[in-house]
């Protein structure tokens, strides 16, 4: 015979099993997607975008002219482009080429600091302005960000799976009474 003890017993037992544990299930889903996500673009980002690799900007002789005025400042460092680097001559034509004037150099980058100042570059004859227009960064992720996450989701779902395995437990059990 039950002491009514262990009727409240009972009935506390299957509100926590029925309720809490799915939600605490669905709140470490929540965290563990909120901790995968950026962890899982940390690790292709690479692949994906540009992070690392500064955009610069090369601007027409025309529009060069009329930024300076015809003659650029004494304080514009100049460059001829035969001084550019290999991976700067070719992020600069590719520029050139680009309808909107904007081109990624792709590591090394020498003269970063003279394009981030902007420069102005003598290219078959004619200037061209020159300047670095985002660093585009890459987005830093702890290592262990991204497998933590899919456990945590692993874990959550655990948690809402729970009531299901807990009502056959609970029928098998009284089955065998």
């Amino acid at each position: 015979m039950a002491r009514p003890d262990d009727a409240d017993d009972e009935e506390w037992t299957s509100i926590v099993f029925t309720y809490g544990v799915p939600f605490v299930g669905v709140l470490i889903v929540a965290v563990g997607i909120a901790a995968a996500v950026p962890g899982a673009y940390g690790i292709i980002q690479e692949d994906i975008a540009d992070c690392g690799d500064p955009t610069i900007v090369v601007e027409g002789p025309e529009a060069t002219a009329e930024r300076f005025d015809g003659t650029p400042p004494g304080g514009v460092e100049r460059l001829g482009f035969a001084e550019l680097s290999n991976t700067e001559q070719a992020a600069f034509e590719e520029a050139l080429a680009d309808p909107i004037g904007e081109a990624h150099v792709r590591a090394p980058f020498p003269r970063y600091e003279t394009f981030v100042n902007g420069t102005v570059v003598t290219y078959e004859n004619e200037e061209y302005y020159a300047t670095v227009v985002a660093d585009n960064p890459c987005f830093e992720t702890a290592a262990l960000q991204f497998p933590l996450g899919v456990f945590a989701i692993a874990l959550g779902i655990v948690g809402i799976l729970t009531p299901p395995a807990y009502r056959k437990l609970v029928a098998l059990e009284r089955g065998l009474e």
